[in-house]
Parts: structure tokens; C-alpha cells; sequence
């Protein structure tokens, strides 16, 4: 990073999530190891790099305010497609409402309750296209797979929200049989 950083500055808009990280990175080993000058320039390119997710975040955050629960969940897996597991995960849903995630789990030939795991952690991933994970009621911590499932409890069944199957049948999943 060079001393005169308002060039790079000026090209944050238009970079890369990768270029991003980069800068943010080549920045963090100026503020450690810099002198005073380049610590300087460093702590400028983090501020700027910071304004510039705040200002994309509260973009986005406008823009999916007008959506609707579908339109939503279309957008979330349009922006980050599925990957084969995470079909998996809602296929086995979609067939099996009403299931416990051990049930889920062993419909997917797998071990624990991974099914839980690995739905959570797919919601959460796309956490900020959606809207935010309810509170855990038996833990500290969000339950992300509420996000897009219901849970019935003391059972503990799980089964896709309606508008969420609905977004998904448009994305090409929908109950087999």
C-alpha cells in the first residue's frame, strides 16, 4: 500500500469482494507493523472499506424491504445458489414435513442431527437476504432454522414455512410424490 492511498480510496465502489479483502488485509499489516505515515494510511483505507459495507448493507436492506417472504427467499438463493447438500436439505424437508431433525437426518442416510446443523448454518448464511433468526428459547444464541422452517414444539417437528415451499417450488424444489 502506497503512502498515497486516494486512488485505491476512490476504487473501493467499483472492487471485488476479494479486492476487498485484500485491501482490508494489506491494510491490517500496515496498522501492526507501519510507520507512522503508512499506519495512518491504513487506518483511512479500513474506514473507507467500513462507510462502504455500511452503505451497501443499508442499500440492500431498502431494496428487500419492498419484498415479499417468497420474493425473498427467491433472492437469497438467486444471490447464493444452492449447493447440492443444501438441496438436499430442503428436498428432504419438502417430502418429510412434520419430522423430527433425527427423522430428517436418517432420510438423508446421515449420522446425529446433522440435518439441524447443516439447515441452520444454510439459513444463516443468507441470514441478511431473509430477515433475522428468532431467539433460541432452550439456548443462548439464534435459531437460524427458523428462519426458514417452523418448529412445533415439545415434539420438535420441523416443517417449511408455506411461502418459503412456495419460493422454493419456483426455484425448482417442490414435494416429490
Amino acid at each position: 500500500m502506497s503512502l498515497n492511498i486516494d486512488k485505491q480510496l476512490g476504487a473501493i465502489p467499483a472492487a471485488s469482494a476479494e479486492s476487498r479483502a485484500q485491501m482490508r488485509s494489506n491494510a491490517g499489516g500496515w496498522l501492526t507493523s507501519g510507520t507512522d505515515a503508512q499506519r495512518e494510511a491504513a487506518q483511512r483505507m479500513i474506514d473507507a472499506l467500513d462507510r462502504q459495507e455500511q452503505i451497501e448493507h443499508e442499500a440492500l436492506v431498502g431494496e428487500l424491504s419492498g419484498l415479499d417472504t417468497a420474493e425473498r427467499v427467491i433472492r437469497a438463493f438467486t444471490v447464493k445458489p444452492m449447493t447440492e447438500t443444501e438441496a438436499k436439505l430442503v428436498q428432504v424437508l419438502l417430502d418429510n414435513p412434520g419430522s423430527t431433525s433425527t427423522e430428517l437426518t436418517q432420510a438423508l442416510e446421515w449420522k446425529a442431527q446433522s440435518w439441524h446443523m447443516h439447515f441452520g448454518t444454510m439459513c444463516a448464511d443468507r441470514a441478511l437476504y431473509l430477515w433475522p433468526a428468532p431467539a433460541a428459547e432452550h439456548r443462548n444464541g439464534k435459531f437460524y432454522s427458523g428462519i426458514l422452517a417452523d418448529l412445533k414444539e415439545p415434539e420438535n417437528l420441523f416443517t417449511l414455512k408455506p411461502d418459503v415451499a412456495a419460493a422454493f417450488e419456483h426455484l425448482g424444489l417442490r414435494k416429490r410424490g
